[in-house]
């Protein structure tokens, strides 16, 4: 993250102000009738309202309590972003002409991308802004990058809004309420202040050169996979061909992996069950993550997929091959390899980190040398075998090689 360079959100504020003209009274942060200071929300509130990207109702109240529409969202971001005036006074949107009174806002967040409108061609300006939509609005308008991910007990891998609620939870800008994060849930004034007020301190990142960054090599090793996942999830309820979803994974995969990988496994996938194209890698990006970029459109990421109980995929090396498009990256190939004599030999601490991640805190115990066999050449090999003892359990194994543990 230490490469990305971002505005941070009081030069964003220090850029507005200069713009605006101002009394000094006005610049200081109301106490709202409705908003004690014992509220959740109350210091996000008071700095959104006196960098001037909320404010409140005449009778000196903020209602937090009430839903914030989709017109109203495009104004308060467009004040904390400053997007650029629309280059066109086209109608875009059945329901928002441009005698609209939210026209202008409406048409830059459309115009950077950050916003479209429903399928018959309404933006439908007064509806609540659900959870997820808000999550999409702050990941695009922030360029929010990935590096963690996290499952939701209310939403799963296949639903459209996965990877920007992905992206919100990897900054901190939500964690969600008990493992849950209701999605189609409308989002308070007083919530999306705090949306808002977060994403501002994680900052906007500035277009990326021709280098790539650890988090952008994340960031597209995050997203890619899930995007395509969703887009098959889609076509396979549809009961389409490969030849009539194919078009649908090529904004994420070059026409070698889609016609390659994609097609081959395609008939074998289905929505209620554990056939999956692609490795499920979460946590093990934080113990492993190599990346290199051989030239400016080619991009090779190396990690490793822990061997847990239960995993439909063993343990094993994930390797990634991306190719640039049209500014785009895209999966240009992928080798998930089993581990044997060229095996993980995991540290203790990174055996360690693994365990901590299922189990809370432990202490290590011992280590002992075993062997094994690689299913494939025959050969042995050693590796070491970690103990460790956790709240729940005296003892916890775990190898080094594959990092199957119980």
């Amino acid at each position: 993250m230490k490469n990305v360079i971002k505005v941070s959100c009081w030069t964003v504020l220090l850029l507005m102000l200069s713009f605006i003209c101002v009394v000094p009274h006005e610049v200081a942060a109301k106490e709202f009738r409705d908003v004690a200071n014992s509220h959740p929300n109350y210091a996000a509130i008071r700095e959104m309202e006196k960098a001037g990207f909320i404010s409140g109702y005449p009778d000196g109240r903020f209602h937090p309590n009430e839903p914030v529409s989709r017109k109203h969202v495009a104004v308060l971001m467009d004040r904390a972003l400053g997007f650029k005036q629309p280059t066109s006074n086209k109608v875009v949107f059945k329901d928002v002409p441009k005698k609209h009174s939210y026209y202008t806002p409406i048409m830059k967040l459309y115009n950077e991308g950050i916003v479209g409108g429903s399928a018959n061609g309404k933006f439908n300006p007064d509806a609540s802004v659900t959870r997820v939509q808000m999550a999409k609005m702050l990941d695009l308008a922030f360029g929010l990058k990935i590096s963690d991910t996290r499952w939701f007990n209310d939403l799963d891998s296949y639903h459209w809004g996965f990877t920007h609620v992905d992206a919100l939870y990897s900054n901190g800008i939500t964690s969600g309420d008990n493992g849950n994060f209701y999605p189609n849930k409308p989002v308070t004034r007083a919530h999306y202040a705090e949306f808002l007020s977060r994403s501002m301190k994680v900052g906007k990142s500035k277009p990326s050169t021709s280098i790539v960054t650890k988090s952008e090599a994340m960031d597209v090793f995050f997203r890619l996979p899930t995007e395509i996942d969703y887009k098959i999830y889609q076509s396979k309820s549809k009961k389409e061909k490969f030849s009539q979803a194919r078009s649908e994974f090529l904004p994420y995969a070059t026409e070698r992996f889609a016609d390659g990988l994609i097609k081959q496994e395609y008939p074998h996938l289905c929505n209620m069950c554990d056939a999956f194209i692609f490795p499920y890698v979460s946590f093990e990006t934080q113990i492993r993550f190599d990346f290199e970029q051989p030239d400016s459109n080619t991009l090779k990421v190396h990690t490793i997929l822990v061997h847990t109980p239960g995993a439909v995929l063993g343990g094993g090396f994930v390797d990634y091959i991306y190719k640039k498009e049209k500014d785009r990256w895209k999966i240009h190939d992928l080798q998930f390899t089993s581990p044997g004599k060229k095996n993980f030999e995991l540290t203790m601490e990174e055996a360690k980190l693994i365990i901590e991640d299922f189990y809370g805190e432990v202490r290590y115990k011992s280590v002992s040398s075993m062997t094994s066999t690689n299913l494939l050449t025959n050969e042995r090999y050693v590796f070491n075998q970690y103990k460790f003892s956790t709240s729940l359990y005296n003892e916890v194994t775990i190898n080094s090689d594959d990092g199957w543990f119980e």
